[in-house]
């Protein structure tokens, strides 16, 4: 039987970046507390823990889709899925 982890409580920064647009150049890092083996097994699906486990903050969404042979919009709807459960946060664009 999973063990439920409690819902993160997003900031106020983090429910802002709700409403960003995710873009192929958009770049996501992983909350550090959910980086557990039992966090990781609560994700749905194989394709999502894959993404979960490539985002390291460096890479973008085009190159998980490149890596992983998938379409960069089915990546940018697990990342806003993982970000509305708190196993992701946005991070701003490099300029």
């Amino acid at each position: 039987m999973q063990r439920q982890l409690p819902n993160r409580v997003l900031t106020g920064q983090q429910t802002n970046f709700l409403n960003e647009p995710i873009t192929i150049t958009s770049r996501f890092r992983r909350i550090l507390e959910k980086v557990q083996t039992e966090a990781i097994e609560q994700l749905d699906y194989r394709r999502e823990r894959q993404v979960y486990l490539l985002t390291n903050g460096q890479r973008t969404i085009g190159q998980i889709a490149s890596l992983l042979g998938i379409h960069p919009v089915d990546i940018a709807h697990m990342m806003k899925q993982l970000l509305e459960k708190g196993y992701v946060e946005l991070l701003p664009p490099i300029i």
